[in-house]
């Protein structure tokens, strides 16, 4: 299992089969399921989805990867997903802290991190951050970390938030 990134608290690393109950428990929770647009929570899924994106290789071209952002200890508090746009280079961000875990500046910590490593190995590639308009933390969120709202698109019924990823916040926290 591989570690791409870390901080003072927390590894971004690939997802393991030791996950599963974590991530069943958070993504069955209402709290973080409400801005989510996840199709199926069931474990059965769940295991499927760990083992599909269990080696996603950090920023790679793929059109869909996954990581499992950890406290130090190993311990699972929530999941980042990237998609590649090949059309239109740019990284689309998406981000679920468990309930357990909101509010303690953690997902600004990771993400902040994720942004830094995207200027680093594709400079002036645009980062775009989808938010639905009742989102309220995570539009603060991404605004704090120098995204762009560049409007609200009724098709996808999200906010559209665009950062290019230069310059770069380089302080972690």
């Amino acid at each position: 299992m591989a570690t791409f990134l870390q901080t003072d608290r927390l590894i971004l690393r690939n997802l393991s089969p030791d996950d599963l109950d974590t991530l069943y428990l958070y993504r069955n929770n209402a709290d973080c399921a409400r801005y989510q647009h996840w199709e199926n929570t069931s474990r059965e899924y769940l295991k499927d989805f760990i083992q599909k994106f269990h080696q996603s290789v950090f920023l790679s071209k793929e059109p869909e990867q996954h990581y499992a952002i950890c406290l130090t200890d190993n311990q699972l508090i929530g999941d980042l997903s990237c998609f590649y746009n090949k059309h239109d280079p740019c990284f689309t961000l998406g981000y679920t802290i468990s309930y357990q875990f909101q509010r303690q500046g953690y997902a600004f910590e990771i993400l902040n991190k994720v942004l830094c490593a995207i200027e680093e190995q594709y400079p002036g590639m645009d980062t775009v951050g989808l938010v639905e308009k009742e989102n309220i933390p995570s539009i603060s969120l991404l605004k704090k970390l120098g995204f762009i709202e560049e409007g609200y698109s009724d098709k996808i019924n999200s906010y559209i938030f665009v950062k290019n990823t230069i310059p770069c916040q380089r302080n972690g926290r």
